[in-house]
């Protein structure tokens, strides 16, 4: 069947030291074009159990566990080419990165490397063989070989921190052989100081793993650069401009929306702000707070799911509220579209694309699992194409 005719959130929590690199026993896992995540949360939402697996395409079906590979709870798993690298987010108490590559459409693991106690790493990127690792637990990247899995250097950013001793590194990119570090800045918990409504973002040359420079937009408005558990908060277009999502304290401090870094430089352009807030949603009363997750298209088009606070219950449960809405974000234009599809609880939250067609994972009143929209025909499923055991908070196609 062809494709195109069928947390304050997550309360940040969620596996990198030195590792010895044995596969030999390793299972090879199904094999599959796409990685999906899922967890299963206790009551208090804070706890429970989390999986990912491969799959090989998106036609109807019932998607359990049984052939999946347990994996922290909370932080999705960072896809690099065929490289998975598998963190333990906010809270964690497991200090590992383990990496799985995809081999001949199998899931093979490589290696482990222990992380510095309480690093909570939250993202990595790649350039070779060389892995780039956040860790807001300690205001450290982490450059490592994840080829041998062993420590290049520890790049300390502490001397960044605004308010405290670590700036929190969050998402991040490379343009230009300059690694683009989020810094949230979060102070004595979860959100930036509130009398800051400050963006910064930090930059390191990959020649040599020195810091360059922290940038800082204090025009717009918005704060918290790139959502930690969202590798595709931060990103680049196809003009290679670098777009930046700002969650703004998860809308509880101050405004959350997009900053932009133009192809060739290395300071924010203060010609472009789009903020969440302020803007109507076409399709839908209410305004959000902030998105949630994030995934870019193309043309200037990109897809996520928007917080809407006119949705939740007083006292607000997360896990049973669905105020969790799929929007279409025009870059370009700055508006903010409904297209069609249910509200979701906070937990099964993702944006994927595969072959022109955007997946969302949502956790709805009638079932969890994926749902997918068709931008070229303003087309939503129905209802879940592929219901999952657990929340869908992961989608990444190896297309």
């Amino acid at each position: 069947m062809k494709i195109k005719s069928i947390l304050l959130i997550l309360s940040l929590l969620a596996v990198f030291s030195s590792c010895k690199k044995d596969n030999e026993d390793e299972p090879i896992i199904k094999n599959g074009n796409i990685l999906v995540s899922t967890m299963l949360s206790n009551p208090d939402g804070m706890s429970g159990s989390a999986y990912m697996q491969l799959m090989e395409n998106i036609e109807p079906k019932a998607l359990t566990n049984t052939a999946a590979i347990p994996v922290c709870y909370g932080t999705p798993p960072c896809v690099c080419d065929n490289d998975v690298f598998v963190i333990p987010g906010f809270g964690n108490e497991i200090d590992k990165m383990t990496k799985y590559t995809r081999v001949n459409g199998e899931l093979v693991k490589q290696g482990e490397y222990t992380l510095p106690t309480q690093s909570w790493a939250t993202n990595v990127v790649t350039k070779g063989d060389v892995v780039y690792v956040s860790c807001p637990g300690i205001g450290k990247i982490l450059v490592i070989n994840h080829k041998s899995m062993s420590l290049i250097k520890e790049i300390d950013i502490t001397s960044y921190g605004v308010g405290d001793q670590n700036p929190d590194p969050g998402s991040m990119l490379i343009r230009d052989n300059l690694l683009f570090v989020g810094l949230t800045q979060s102070v004595g918990g979860y959100y930036p100081a509130p009398e800051r409504p400050y963006a910064d973002v930090l930059i390191v040359d990959t020649d040599n793993n020195e810091l360059v420079k922290m940038i800082t937009d204090s025009i717009a408005g918005v704060s918290y650069p790139t959502r930690v558990m969202d590798p595709n908060s931060i990103f680049m277009d196809e003009n290679n401009d670098i777009y930046v999502v700002c969650l703004g304290g998860f809308g509880a401090l101050h405004t959350s929306g997009v900053l932009r870094i133009k192809a060739g430089e290395t300071e924010f352009d203060n010609s472009y702000q789009f903020v969440f807030n302020t803007t109507s949603i076409t399709g839908e009363a209410n305004t959000c707070d902030y998105i949630h997750t994030v995934n870019y298209f193309g043309n200037g088009k990109m897809y996520g799911i928007a917080d809407i606070p006119a949705y939740y219950c007083n006292p607000v449960n997360y896990l049973e509220d669905r105020a969790c809405l799929p929007v279409e974000i025009d870059l370009n234009a700055k508006t903010i579209k409904a297209i069609g599809l249910p509200l979701s609880n906070a937990y099964g939250l993702s944006v994927g694309i595969i072959e022109g067609i955007v997946v969302f994972g949502l956790a709805t009143e009638t079932s969890n699992g994926f749902y997918t929209y068709d931008p070229t025909t303003e087309t939503a499923s129905p209802s879940a194409v592929i219901t999952t055991t657990g929340y869908p908070y992961s989608f990444v196609s190896f297309e």
